[in-house]
């Protein structure tokens, strides 16, 4: 059953990747486009196969609570 859900992360990300690329003219929005897409995928399936590592939205807050807190 992973296989699968793997498998459709994968085919998604794929999609997306494909769909934006032929829709970008710029090299840059392409790149961008493709990395957070491909990395997004990647954490995907790795909380896939284990489900207690935090999760990227634990990630972001660790790493930009503070500026969070000063800018209140």
């Amino acid at each position: 059953m992973k296989i699968a859900s793997m498998l459709g992360i994968l085919l998604l990300a794929g999609t997306i990747i494909y769909v934006e690329w032929q829709r970008s003219e710029e090299k840059k929005v392409r790149m961008i486009t493709t990395g957070v897409s491909a990395i997004s995928a990647v954490i995907g399936t790795i909380l896939l196969f284990d489900p207690q590592l935090p999760g990227p939205g634990v990630i972001i807050k660790l790493l930009f609570g503070g500026i969070d807190k000063v800018m209140k």
